[in-house]
């Protein structure tokens, strides 16, 4: 279950870069999890959908690439909506 705290993690990410640009809100959230991340996909998704109610990534989906022979566990990208 440690999946919700890294997604609890990278939403303090998303919130620091949404105040220093100052986005309205996110349009898509693009992660990168290795094969040996020791990160379960679908939870990690599971925990998006339940983080990102009433956050400015509301209706942002979540993109998961999934790497073989890799341990890293990334944020690739943010698409902002600026004003």
């Amino acid at each position: 279950m440690h999946e919700y705290s890294l997604v609890q993690a990278m939403f303090d990410q998303i919130d620091r870069v949404t105040r220093e640009h100052h986005a309205q809100s996110i349009r898509r959230v693009r992660v990168t999890i290795g094969e040996y991340a020791g990160v379960d996909p679908e939870l990690f998704q599971t925990a998006y959908e339940v983080f990102r109610i009433n956050t400015p990534c509301a209706d942002a989906p979540l993109q998961i690439t999934r790497v073989a022979g890799s341990e890293e566990l990334l944020l690739d990208q943010l698409e902002l909506e600026v004003p």
